[in-house]
């Protein structure tokens, strides 16, 4: 039996996908920063061919620890 994900899934996994291929990677803190704010993930999922709401795409900004070697990151909790 396949496994078959959501058109909603799969425009959260690839906003996932898009914040952390566009985050900068701290190699001293081991921190992975945000380099988007919410209205250009906006506009990146808009560009997809997927049915976009903004309840899917998550409320971050610019400067936002992601994740770092604390477990503290916003996408940790």
């Amino acid at each position: 039996m396949s496994h078959r994900r959501s058109p909603r899934a799969k425009l959260k996994q690839a906003v996932r996908q898009y914040i952390f291929r566009t985050s900068f990677q701290d190699p001293i803190l081991a921190e992975s920063i945000c380099r988007v704010n919410r209205e250009e993930l906006l506009g990146y999922a808009s560009t997809l061919s997927l049915e976009v709401t903004v309840s899917d795409v998550p409320d971050i900004e610019k400067g936002l620890v992601l994740s770092d070697s604390r477990g503290r990151g916003s996408f940790q909790k």
